[in-house]
């Protein structure tokens, strides 16, 4: 029965990468933000520019280039595109087998754990392979740092979130949590972020290289203002419930939510040590992530749905668990789709 239930769930996921990828290869122009990546990569090493001057359009840091330089060498383009985000279904499917190798042991029926959370957590995922996002390998890494964390691992930990910054600039929101509450963590984390800028500067002329750097802090401190941008986050949500929020007031609330999340991951810290502190530090980046960030999108709840499927599969295949609140959870994950 335990095979059988694999078996779908691997159906499950074979099916929504043969999906996309069959929609690719009959509409290659149709490839959501990845040909952003691929015009980045082409004019950083072609010392053209790269960051604009609007709100939109490139918003990585000059280290996201090099991540997808390979990508973008393999031709035909298609053929990369879909690559690229085989390698972040890859890892976001990785996560899934990690999580359910938590739950051993732990519920009622181990051979449901893996079809259940597929079930929950692919959902939201699906509008980030369709545009390619980073939001799917980001998700991946934040739930291995998380992971990493939880079993003292400071090196594979530090890893992780460096990547989850090269991956997207916001996520230097757990990489700065994790600096402050884990003091083991700063060596590793110092250490990443030296190689992390080396990486920054992998060009044949350093004065391009600086000059875009320059330009990236500038677009990034503009494109993040809340005054820019209204999507899907809190101020968002009340924005279309026709209650406006004054911009000083957003930007006191953001400050504050960030600031009781370092609060709130130091005190699980002193109490729990790193096994409280990791599951800490995962929830409340994934509500930075989502519910303060001013450009929190539909692609950005993958971010949410490894954990919420994990805490409905507990909930519902635990002995003792609350099954109201697993249900509602795993209401909650189908929503975000």
């Amino acid at each position: 029965m335990s095979r059988r239930w694999n078996i779908l769930a691997w159906s499950i996921l074979a099916t929504v990468f043969l999906g996309m990828s069959v929609y690719l290869l009959l509409n290659p122009t149709r490839t959501g933000v990845v040909p952003n990546y691929r015009l980045a990569a082409t004019n950083w090493w072609e010392c053209w520019k790269i960051y604009g001057y609007g709100t939109h359009g490139f918003l990585y840091f000059p280290q996201f280039i090099i991540l997808f330089t390979p990508f973008n060498l393999i031709r035909p383009h298609v053929l990369g595109e879909i690559i690229w985000r085989l390698a972040g279904f890859s890892l976001f499917v990785g996560i899934l087998l990690r999580l359910k190798g938590l739950m051993v042991g732990r519920v009622s029926r181990p051979d449901l754990v893996f079809f259940i959370l597929t079930l929950l957590a692919v959902p939201a995922s699906l509008a980030s392979i369709n545009n390619g996002q980073t939001n799917l390998p980001l998700s991946a890494c934040l739930v291995l740092s998380a992971l990493a964390l939880r079993e003292e691992q400071w090196w594979p930990a530090a890893l992780f979130l460096t990547v989850c910054v090269i991956l997207k600039p916001i996520a230097l929101a757990p990489w700065g949590l994790a600096f402050a509450a884990f003091p083991r963590m700063r060596k590793p984390l110092f250490l990443c972020l030296l190689v992390f800028g080396l990486i920054g500067f992998i060009h044949l002329n350093p004065h391009y290289a600086w000059d875009r750097w320059q330009a990236c802090v500038a677009k990034i401190f503009r494109s993040y203002r809340p005054e820019n941008l209204r999507v899907s986050d809190l101020f968002g949500m009340l924005d279309k419930a026709g209650i406006s929020v004054p911009v000083i007031l957003e930007s006191v609330v953001r400050a504050g939510a960030c600031l009781s999340a370092l609060a709130y991951v130091c005190w699980k810290y002193l109490r729990g040590g790193s096994l409280s502190a990791s599951w800490a530090l995962w929830v409340v980046t994934v509500l930075v992530f989502t519910v303060f960030n001013p450009r929190a999108e539909t692609n950005s709840y993958v971010l949410a749905s490894p954990l919420l499927a994990f805490l409905a599969v507990d909930h519902l295949l635990r002995p003792g668990g609350n099954r109201l609140a697993g249900w509602i959870l795993a209401g909650a994950c189908i929503g975000l789709s």
